[in-house]
């Protein structure tokens, strides 16, 4: 998790009350924050481009600016400092990105600390913006469909916090956005712009050109088509994955007129926010209107507590399909059953004390009755998604530390299941056997479980609906491809070659609540010169001879399999009809080649469950 360091001045004076160092860090602690320390941080600032940077007193300072890309060493003139403060450095819980930044920290800890719970009251006014966005934002080759808008007026800025909405903006961007792969920020000098109508749309790699924030604008070069900022800008060439494959890129600008950002990539520098900025204009783009709203909301909240001044107007989103107005701060409307809360924690509380534990930690609360809750969640908690959610919350309130430690009434003595002996008596025997462990990926392709294994596609098997890449779209029904692919990646070794696998696959079962259930699988895989059907049964039925069982063979056409060549395996059991538990066979040369195995393979899979009842 990264670490931020949060101004110790600018936080406490947010709280009524005078804690000291330890106090602070110890209500923290128990808010659920990884507290690290006090430490004293340098702050310095580019001349070029304005960029605010902190390091650690006993570091060095930065090479080279992370906006403009302006190297220190080579022209130490365009450093400036700016001196020293002293911050809390916490780890940032990524669920709670509402903690992260003094406002945000210091509205928890009142309600925490019992000055002032419920739900914090924020004044938004009627703005006259609005943002029109173009259907293309919703092409696959162009896909960042959403955006969220507000004003904040009458802010005023100095290098503090300047530097915490910065840090604020690039945390959220870890957090929520995931790098920016779902939600990005902007914040813009509304004074620099026309007010009134805004579009947020798409363009060409080369379609028009604009100057990106960090860079000069007398200079003729440094004004950019899209396609030139993510090949020369610094966080273009950092970001360009994020607009991979897409033909057309997001635009946001005035109706007509100048650019203001490039999401999710950069601002404009004509839109730049410096001291003198007093009113702003924030957006955040991304692929869903649920995440780019609670970021927004965030932020402005954040504002509003730092700055009470300050005024916070809304801003219409015209969609093709209809319009919402944003920020928009509804508390979400749930329920909780008190006892049923209690009972979890493992503590005595009626309903009104869950109540009360809950509008500590910033919830609104109607008690109807019968233990039953109705709660009304701040539109910035974006953690809140179940019941459990909340029964955490109550006991975060209570203070876990107030909850006594017991024994448990009944003491049971632990021992392995049936299956994991069993694990442990398979290993052992082809250990015995002279195979050696592996342990393979239980995540593979329909590439690799089906093409080249010369298997028609299961209709059993568990697909991932988001696949983090082409290599890992479905949960494996089969250890045998594991096995291959392991051999494969040992050629240059010695043979013959003899690995196994004792783990589980993953098929689809409707009577599971999940869908889907484990099955433990022992597999064995050899290859060399004199690999064979003979060698590899000897293995299998070593290996159930140590359960006390026997096997038999049943020939199968298979695409796995040499043709006659491969088998299915029968569990036999006095006076009961033969039991399929697995298959077993030489695989079949087109597949050695797939894998690119040239040496005879034979292999088997068996039903480890099976094979021990």
């Amino acid at each position: 998790m990264p670490v931020a360091g949060l101004p110790v001045d600018t936080l406490r004076g947010l709280l009524p009350i005078k804690l000291k160092a330890d106090e602070l860090r110890k209500h923290l602690e128990r808010l659920g924050c990884d507290v690290e320390g006090y430490t004293t941080m340098v702050r310095q600032q580019c001349t070029v481009c304005g960029e605010v940077m902190e390091t650690i007193s006993s570091e060095q300072i930065p090479a080279l600016c992370d906006i403009c890309g302006c190297d220190f060493r080579s022209e130490p003139e365009k450093i400036r400092p700016l001196g020293e403060v002293e911050v809390i450095r916490m780890e940032l819980l990524s669920v709670r990105p509402d903690l992260f930044d003094p406002g945000g920290l210091a509205r928890a800890l009142r309600g925490y600390l019992g000055i002032q719970t419920g739900l914090a009251k924020y004044d938004l006014k009627p703005g006259k913006c609005k943002v029109v966005v173009d259907k293309s934002t919703r092409r696959e080759k162009s896909n960042r469909a959403y955006i969220a808008c507000g004003i904040v007026r009458g802010i005023k800025l100095d290098e503090s916090l300047i530097k915490i909405i910065m840090k604020l903006q690039e945390n959220l961007h870890w957090a929520l956005g995931r790098d920016r792969k779902h939600a990005s920020i902007g914040v813009y000098d509304l004074d620099k712009l026309r007010e009134g109508e805004f579009a947020y749309g798409t363009v060409e790699p080369e379609e028009l050109k604009f100057v990106p924030l960090g860079m000069d604008e007398t200079e003729p070069a440094n004004n950019m088509t899209p396609k030139e900022i993510l090949e020369k800008h610094p966080k273009g060439i950092a970001f360009a994955h994020l607009l991979a494959g897409f033909d057309r890129y997001p635009l946001l600008s005035e109706k007509d007129g100048q650019v203001m950002s490039m999401p999710p990539i950069i601002n404009s520098q004509s839109t730049r926010v410096t001291k003198a900025t007093k009113n702003f204009f924030i957006d955040v783009t991304g692929t869903g209107q649920r995440i780019v709203n609670k970021a927004l909301n965030i932020v402005v909240t954040s504002l509003m507590e730092l700055r009470p001044e300050l005024t916070v107007e809304t801003v219409r989103i015209e969609y093709a399909d209809g319009e919402i107005t944003t920020p928009n701060l509804e508390p979400q409307q749930t329920a909780l059953d008190a006892g049923a809360a209690a009972k979890l924690i493992g503590v005595e509380l009626n309903s009104n004390e869950v109540a009360e534990l809950l509008e500590k930690m910033g919830h609104d609360v109607k008690n109807p009755g019968e233990g039953k809750l109705n709660v009304s969640v701040p539109a910035y908690r974006n953690d809140i998604l179940h019941e459990r959610d909340l029964v955490e919350d109550v006991a975060i309130a209570y203070g876990y530390h107030n909850i006594k430690p017991v024994l448990v009434p009944t003491m049971t003595v632990g021992n392995e299941l049936p299956i994991e002996r069993a694990k442990e008596t398979a290993r052992r025997t082809l250990t015995g056997l002279g195979c050696y462990e592996v342990m393979t990926l239980p995540m593979t392709s329909g590439e690799n479980a089906y093409q080249k294994m010369g298997l028609d596609e299961s209709d059993g098997h568990v697909a991932v609906e988001n696949p983090i890449n082409v290599a890992q779209t479905m949960l494996r029904d089969s250890l045998l491809n594991g096995l291959l692919e392991t051999l494969a990646l040992n050629t240059h070794h010695d043979m013959p070659q003899q690995i196994f696998e004792v783990g589980d696959i993953t098929l689809l079962d409707k009577d599971k609540e999940t869908g889907a259930g484990e099955h433990r699988r022992v597999a064995v895989a050899i290859t060399g010169i004199e690999a064979g059907f003979a060698g590899v049964r000897s293995i299998a039925e070593a290996l159930a001879g140590q359960f006390e069982n026997e096997l038999q063979a049943e020939p199968i056409e298979s695409g796995l399999f040499t043709p006659g060549r491969g088998a299915k395996m029968l569990l036999v059991k006095d006076g009961d009809e033969p039991i399929e538990i697995g298959k077993i066979g030489e695989v079949h040369p087109e597949v050695l080649e797939r894998f690119r195995l040239t040496h005879p393979t034979a292999v088997f899979e068996m039903d480890l469950k099976a094979l021990t009842e």
